[in-house]
């Protein structure tokens, strides 16, 4: 089983979404029936940290585990979920730079290499955020596009997930 500490800020939600509760107080209905979605809700942002990816393998038709950092921000949809407690389940976009790993495995340039090269590229993703106090709970998926490698990058557009682990330190 592999953990990882992601960084995710908890959010706090003290008032409702202002839009929705103009267009509701212009309606006949209760805004509790009409605008359940926007209920306790929230447009969030902050930094985002992913330390793995887990990528499908082409040849064993299985998955491997490679560690491709990401560093990004994120805005998202954040909802709280319970009245009692600082429950909160956050929908994020993100977008950010990515450290590609680059050797012989994984890519078709003709050059000499050492061990392991890495290139920068850009990455975006989404997913599901579950924070429950001061603990988070997230499962991403997204894709990476290398710079200068593009194509002849094996995992360049496809599809990976990660998820992590994190808990708030200064709140």
């Amino acid at each position: 089983m592999f953990f990882a500490f992601t960084f995710l800020a908890a959010q706090g939600v003290d008032k409702p979404c202002s839009a929705a509760a103009a267009v509701a107080d212009s309606t006949d209905e209760p805004p509790d029936e009409r605008f359940w979605l926007w209920r306790d809700a929230q447009v969030t942002g902050g930094q985002l940290t992913l330390p793995f990816k887990i990528r499908r393998t082409q040849e064993h038709n299985t998955f491997k585990l490679t560690t491709d950092v990401t560093l990004g921000g994120y805005i998202g949809y954040t909802r709280r979920l319970t009245e009692k407690r600082e429950f909160y389940l956050t929908i994020p976009m993100t977008a950010g730079l990515t450290f590609i790993n680059l050797n012989d495995n994984n890519t078709t340039l003709n050059m000499e290499m050492s061990e392991t090269d890495v290139v920068p590229g850009l990455t975006w993703s989404t997913g599901i955020i579950l924070q429950m106090d001061k603990y988070n709970i997230g499962l991403l998926f997204g894709k990476d596009y290398a710079g200068n490698v593009g194509d002849q990058w094996e995992h360049h557009g496809k599809l990976w997930w990660s998820f992590g682990v994190g808990f708030v330190f200064l709140q």
